[in-house]
């Protein structure tokens, strides 16, 4: 059984946008989107976590979080996907560059993290 080593979130809109950010980026480095989220530390929640990545990168708080499933990331390791809304417009941390709100449409459009685009996908197909 793969152990859970990271939570992100699927912050949705009333109209099931979802919100996508680009994180700062060495000069050679590709410019790639990702979801809100980062790595549990020590015994940390994945819901604790989660409000931890909202809080440092959107400087908001989160509104009715639920969880969505498992995304596995390797043999083992798994990341714990949650949905939720903020109700105030994010303003961006230090490490987030540029941030979106995008359709289910538009996911092709976009050149996404490693496993990013898993996570999407479960969250629409739910």
């Amino acid at each position: 059984m793969a152990k859970i080593t990271e939570s992100s979130i699927i912050i949705k809109d009333y109209f099931n946008n979802i919100f996508i950010i680009r994180k700062k980026t060495k000069r050679n480095e590709p410019k790639l989107w990702y979801l809100v989220g980062r790595s549990l530390r020590g015994k940390e929640s994945g819901e604790k976590c989660i409000n931890r990545a909202v809080k440092e990168d959107l400087k908001t708080i989160i509104f009715n979080l639920e969880t969505v499933g498992e995304v596995k990331i390797s043999e083992e390791e798994t990341c714990l996907l949650y949905k939720g809304e903020i109700q105030e417009r994010p303003s961006l941390g230090k490490d987030i560059v540029e941030s979106r709100w995008i359709s289910e449409r538009e996911i092709d459009n976009f050149d996404f993290a490693p496993n990013e685009k898993e996570k999407i996908l479960l969250f629409y197909n739910k």
